[in-house]
């Protein structure tokens, strides 16, 4: 599939894992979200594509699951 953004064909996928922090200042004390979406990265203008599965999208959604109640 080529790059949405410069349509360049030089796209290669990766694993990864980011750590997503919930906006906002009231979310300071709550404990960031950790996905491992695939990403498609354009070798040529850097652009960036992924998703995360459901759950992960559910947790960023309502809040992280660890056990805490949410400041």
């Amino acid at each position: 599939m080529p790059c949405r953004s410069c349509q360049s064909e030089c796209v290669t996928t990766f694993d990864s894992e980011i750590n997503i922090h919930l906006p906002g200042l009231n979310h300071l004390a709550e404990p960031a979200v950790l996905v491992f979406p695939r990403l498609m990265i354009c070798m040529d203008c850097g652009f960036i594509e992924g998703k995360i599965d459901a759950a992960q999208l559910n947790e960023l959604r309502d809040g992280p699951r660890d056990g805490r109640e949410a400041a």
